[in-house]
Order: C-alpha cells, then sequence, then structure tokens
C-alpha cells in the first residue's frame, strides 16, 4: 500500500480519508495541486464539500488530521471528518488583533498575545474563519483583553474559560531600573576584590609568624 501511494504522489496524487456519523470510513484519491489550495483556504475551522466523482455524493467534513513528509513538508495524505450540517460541531478558531493600542503606540509598551484559538461550538455553516479582538480597548497597561470581551455571531457559543486572558501590554522597562541595577553590580565587584586583597597579607603574616617560631627553635 505504501509503495502504491507513492507512485500515486509522483502522479500528482494524494490519498485522503473520509469518516463521521452516517457514512462507513471511506479511502479516497484527490489531485494534490487542488487539495494544497483547499487546505490553505479551509484550514481545520472551516467545512469543505468533498465531492465523490461518479456516485454524485457530496459530504460536508471539516480537516482534522495533515500529514507531511518528514523531509519535504509535502502533504502526503489527510483526513476528513464528515459533520452534520442540523447539528453543531466544536472546533478551534484563529483569534487575530485588530487595531492598535495606545498603550504600544502612546507609552511604547510591548504587545503580547496570549491565545491564538478558541473553543466554539455552533452548526457546520455557521463557524466563523476567525475572531476579530480590538487591541484599541488597551489604552494603558491595566486594561487586558479576555475571552469575554471577544465577539461572535448569534448561534456560536465560545467554549473557553471566558476570563482566560487573549492579551495585554507589557510596559516599557525604565532606564533609571537599568542604571540603577548597573550601578548595584559594578559595586558590589570592588567588595570582592576588598576582600580577596585582604586575604593575602593575613596569610603573609601567618608565614612570617610561622617563620619566627622556627628562628626561635633553633
Amino acid at each position: 500500500m505504501r509503495k502504491k501511494n507513492n507512485v500515486l504522489r509522483r502522479q500528482g496524487i494524494t490519498p485522503i480519508h473520509l469518516y463521521g456519523p452516517g457514512i462507513p470510513s471511506q479511502s479516497f484519491q484527490v489531485d494534490t495541486l487542488l487539495l494544497r489550495k483547499t487546505l490553505s483556504v479551509v484550514g481545520y475551522n472551516r467545512p469543505v464539500e468533498v465531492s465523490l466523482d461518479g456516485s454524485g455524493e457530496t459530504h460536508l467534513a471539516f480537516v482534522r488530521e495533515i500529514q507531511f513528509h518528514p523531509l519535504t513538508t509535502e502533504v502526503v495524505h489527510v483526513d476528513f471528518l464528515r459533520v452534520d450540517l442540523t447539528k453543531t460541531t466544536r472546533v478551534d478558531v484563529p483569534v487575530e488583533l485588530v487595531g492598535e493600542a495606545a498603550a504600544v503606540r502612546v507609552h511604547g509598551g510591548s504587545l503580547i498575545q496570549a491565545l491564538y484559538t478558541v473553543l466554539v461550538e455552533a452548526r457546520p455553516m455557521e463557524i466563523p474563519a476567525v475572531i476579530s479582538a480590538d487591541a484599541t480597548i488597551m489604552e494603558d497597561f491595566d486594561k487586558a483583553i479576555r475571552v469575554s470581551d471577544l465577539e461572535v455571531s448569534e448561534g456560536v457559543a465560545i467554549l473557553t474559560d471566558l476570563e482566560q486572558m487573549v492579551a495585554h501590554v507589557n510596559p516599557p522597562v525604565s532606564a533609571a531600573a537599568d542604571e540603577e541595577e548597573v550601578t548595584t553590580e559594578e559595586g558590589a565587584e570592588p567588595e570582592r576584590v576588598e576582600a580577596a586583597a585582604g586575604e593575602a597579607p593575613s596569610e603573609a603574616g601567618e608565614e612570617s609568624a610561622a617563620d619566627s617560631d622556627s628562628d626561635s627553635d633553633a
């Protein structure tokens, strides 16, 4: 089977696997260029129609797993999960930041995005391709975007913890703090040097005392 699949891939054909409720697990072959184009558009959270040539069957499915060649990173196999249009399903949807935070533009902070996807539940055709987060609400370093701030359309439920942080802005490190740290570090060195320098006379003194005792014994 592996040898057969390798031959198919050299011919520009990629094997796929379709499974899910209401259908038996099935294996098919698709044009590699068409598959690449489709995957670049739908990702993992947008449904795609899988049409079976000659049978007239069409199934709505989500990409569930993509296998890549370990050396060339070419797509070698794809699993599709069939879904029911009338039932809800759960998928991870990307979160993108829109706009510019004043805490970055005005106050020179660093924008940190802590969460890049959220889990949502909705009917297949109602799942958003992406969820936008308004970065302009972060006017200062005390304000952050949480999952509860994300807006989705009716029929879409966010299952990720609403208190989880999506993004925040870190304040810049002040130059005064840097100088204080450098001064402290530089001030520590003379103490170590003085201690080391102070040990040497003590040892020399002990040696002189030892020599005196030897002379006395003699």
